[in-house]
C-alpha cells in the first residue's frame, strides 16, 4: 500500500518516509516543540474520549503520546509512515501498544472502529488534507472524536522569507492554514468543535541552530518543486545574513503556527454517514 500511496501531489512521500527513518534514532534529543504541543493537545481530552476503547495514534513518531494514551481496558495503535520511527516506539514501550506502518491518506483499518483518532504534528505532511479527514471519518465510530494539532502557513516565516531575498526556489515546506483545514473538516462529514490558532516564537543562538534542529526531526524540505540540486555554502551564507538582518550578534526567532483542532463523527444514521 505505501508504494501506491507515495505519489501524492506537492508532496514527496519518498522523501518524507526516509527523512524521518533516518531521524528515527535520535528524534526525542529534537523534539521539544513536538513534545509540548503533543502536552497541549493530550488537554484537551475529556473525560469520555480519554478513557474510549480503541485509539488509533496517528503519525506516532516514537510513541511519546501514545505511552500517554494507553492505560488499562484502552487498545491503542501507532501508525506512522516511517517503519523506523515504529522501532523506536516499541523499544520505548511498556505497555501493549500495537505497531502499524501505513500512510494517513490510505488508512489500513476497517469502517468505524475508533472512539478516539489522534494526531500531534503530522496532517501538515500530508497532500491530500480532504483525503486524511475523510479517513479518520471512517474509520471513527459514530460519536468517536478526532483529536489534531498541525502547522499553519505562518511556520518558519522568517527561514522562508529569508530564502526569497535569496532566491526564487522552494526552500520551505508550505503548510495548510485554518480555512483548508475547516473545510476538509466540514468536507468530510465530520463536526468542528473547535479549532484554535497559536503562534509560538522559539528563540535560537544562530540560522545553523534552527536547521540543525529540523535535521534532528527529520523536517526536511519535502516539497516536490523544491531546489534538486545541493545548495552552495555561498547561498546559505547569503540567506543566514538576510535571517539576521544585520544584526550578526543577536540570538535568531523562530516562528511556528500551531493550528489545534478538535472535531466529532455525528451520532444517527442520517447525519454524516
Amino acid at each position: 500500500m505505501l508504494d501506491r500511496c507515495i505519489r501524492e501531489a506537492g508532496l514527496d512521500k519518498a522523501l518524507i518516509r526516509a527523512s524521518f527513518a533516518r531521524a528515527a534514532s535520535r528524534y526525542d534529543e529534537w523534539a521539544m516543540l513536538q513534545r509540548r504541543v503533543g502536552d497541549r493537545l493530550l488537554q484537551f481530552l475529556s473525560l469520555d474520549s480519554a478513557s474510549s476503547a480503541a485509539i488509533l495514534d496517528l503519525g506516532a513518531g516514537t510513541g511519546y503520546c501514545s505511552r500517554r494514551l494507553n492505560r488499562p481496558h484502552v487498545f491503542v495503535i501507532d501508525l506512522d509512515l516511517a517503519p523506523a520511527m515504529l522501532v523506536e516506539a516499541r523499544s520505548l514501550d511498556e505497555r501493549k501498544t500495537h505497531y502499524v506502518c501505513g500512510d494517513a491518506e490510505f488508512l489500513p483499518f476497517r469502517e468505524r472502529y475508533f472512539d478516539l483518532v489522534f494526531s500531534n504534528l503530522v496532517i501538515q505532511w500530508c497532500g491530500d488534507l480532504q483525503r486524511v479527514f475523510a479517513e479518520v471519518h471512517r474509520i471513527l465510530k459514530p460519536g468517536g472524536i478526532f483529536l489534531f494539532s498541525t502547522f499553519g502557513p505562518e511556520t518558519l516565516r522568517e527561514l522562508r522569507d529569508a530564502w526569497r531575498r535569496v532566491d526564487f526556489g522552494t526552500h520551505v515546506n508550505e503548510f495548510s492554514g485554518g480555512p483548508a483545514i475547516r473545510a476538509a473538516v466540514s468536507g468530510a462529514g465530520l463536526e468542528n468543535q473547535g479549532i484554535e490558532r497559536d503562534l509560538i516564537h522559539i528563540e535560537y543562538d544562530d540560522v545553523l541552530e534552527l536547521m540543525r534542529e529540523l535535521k534532528g526531526i527529520g523536517a526536511h524540505n519535502v516539497a516536490a518543486d523544491r531546489p534538486r540540486s545541493l545548495t552552495g555554502k555561498g547561498k546559505i551564507g547569503r540567506m543566514i545574513a538576510e535571517y539576521r538582518n544585520g544584526n550578526p550578534d543577536q540570538k535568531i526567532s523562530a516562528t511556528f503556527e500551531l493550528i489545534v483542532g478538535r472535531c466529532r463523527r455525528y451520532r444517527g444514521p442520517n447525519v454524516g454517514s
